[in-house]
């Protein structure tokens, strides 16, 4: 495995010998700029500093770190390497054959999973990626990506056998990139249609951009562009209309306002001083939208789902259970109340800080935390969730807004509830690294649920 890592804003270039994921503490265990010590390298810090450019699976495992069996293996250098400290390689001579120069090519070409996989994780799978630049020649199509992520990775599409959509994309959320049939397949799974240069326009796509080619080349960049997401302007409610137009029939320009009907719901929009104002049923919402989100939201509630517009088969279909919801996000509040409430007994008790301001400021403002979360909890409203062989919606009011593909999904974890037999909560993770619905609570059927969604994703 081979990582470029940033110095000082100074790169270069180091064999990884371990790694450990944890998100933004995630670390690796590579050589400093001068391969004269070995040391624990953090990945963010908070900004991108270690980019794995040559992926490779290690067999060995230890506690948190993975790596080559006799790094994890080796308990001085651990020891040596504890509390942001070095260990010189002269201490550990295996590593001296590992200390030459590394030369990266200036491009990297795509020959098997190994390389995907490379590929795919610096770019992280190019999640909040924009196309910044689509050049086209013949059979090649090369694209340069900001991937926000501190790089700009170039990507050579060779021998192109087939092309969709690749101009239509404005934001990038997840792709995937696969060989099949003696060719590269990349997909972009999930994205905000628009135009390169990061401009984001909402028109629907019908279907997923994608690339089919015989070969492929990267380069990276560390760095970042001059681009970034933008959502587009609109100079009238006329331009809106047009646009909303094409997602539905149902949209009409009357009197300087935009009519929305879905089903048995009217979405009324209007610009006011502050942004726009909107009316769902006569009701006026009391937020105001900015230019930013009311398409989105617009389009959101022209797409919604209603139960009865499933048609696939339905596999499950549950319903939240209040009492564990609220004790899911409650207990962290609860230990935050009893905490600050044992800092000020211990205060009272060993600093003679007068009892009345020990009452006020600790025992009183943890009660009152904790009623209002208590509070804020149980007048969530029931969700409902149903999964169908490719999807999960996630229903709120009967209405639903969100929807996961299951083939997005990474892994499920189940996490039992020791308040009502057989319920638990569902922890779904996307490919893209969020988490889907605020995880997903079923009623006494949380463990046939999990099984049956395990099964779609194995």
């Amino acid at each position: 495995m081979i990582a470029i890592i940033l110095e000082n804003n100074e790169e270069y270039v180091s064999p990884v010998f371990a790694l450990r994921w944890a998100g933004w503490q995630s670390e690796v265990l590579a050589f400093n700029k001068e391969r004269s010590h070995l040391r624990r390298i953090k990945m963010w810090h908070p900004r991108r500093q270690v980019f794995i450019v040559d992926w490779e699976e290690f067999g060995c495992k230890k506690s948190v770190w993975e790596g080559y069996d006799w790094v994890l293996q080796n308990k001085e250098l651990w020891k040596a390497v504890r509390f942001g400290k070095k260990a010189a390689i002269d201490d550990f001579p295996r590593f001296k054959e590992y200390a030459e120069e590394i030369i990266l090519p200036e491009w990297f070409e795509v020959k098997g999973e190994r390389d995907i996989q490379s590929l795919m994780n610096v770019s992280m799978f190019f999640h909040d990626s924009i196309p910044i630049r689509i050049d086209k020649s013949e059979n090649n199509i090369e694209i340069e990506f900001d991937t926000t992520w501190d790089c700009i990775i170039t990507v050579k599409f060779e021998g192109v056998r087939a092309s969709e959509l690749v101009d239509r994309i404005g934001i990038i959320y997840d792709s995937a990139l696969e060989k099949t049939d003696g060719a590269y397949v990349w997909k972009v799974t999930c994205f905000e249609p628009g135009e390169a240069g990061g401009i984001v326009g909402f028109l629907p796509v019908s279907g997923e951009p994608c690339i089919v080619c015989d070969r492929i080349e990267w380069s990276i960049k560390i760095g970042k562009s001059k681009y970034c997401a933008k959502i587009k302007e609109y100079e009238s409610l006329y331009d809106f209309y047009l646009d909303l137009k094409s997602v539905s029939e149902n949209v009409f320009l009357k009197e300087d306002k935009l009519i929305l009907h879905h089903q048995n719901d009217t979405l009324i929009i209007e610009e006011g001083s502050k942004g726009y104002i909107t009316t769902l049923n006569g009701k006026k919402e009391r937020r105001q939208w900015e230019e930013q989100d009311i398409f989105e939201y617009a389009r959101e509630f022209l797409t919604q789902v209603n139960p009865e517009d499933i048609k696939e088969e339905v596999l499950a279909d549950v319903v939240s259970v209040k009492p564990l919801y609220a004790w899911h996000y409650v207990r962290f509040v609860l230990l935050f109340a009893v905490l600050w409430s044992a800092v000020g007994l211990l205060l009272m008790l060993f600093a003679n800080v007068h009892w009345l301001l020990c009452t006020v400021l600790f025992f009183a403002f943890s009660l009152l935390i904790f009623i209002v979360s208590i509070f804020a909890s149980f007048k969530e409203k029931e969700r409902r969730y149903i999964i169908t062989p490719t999807k999960i919606y996630y229903f709120n009011e009967n209405v639903s807004n969100l929807t996961l593909e299951i083939s997005q999904i990474k892994n499920i974890k189940l996490y039992r509830s020791l308040i009502k037999k057989s319920a638990g909560t569902i922890k779904i993770r996307q490919k893209s690294g969020s988490d889907f619905g605020y995880g997903l609570i079923a009623v006494n059927d949380a463990e046939r649920v999990y099984n049956l969604i395990r099964q779609k994703i194995a």
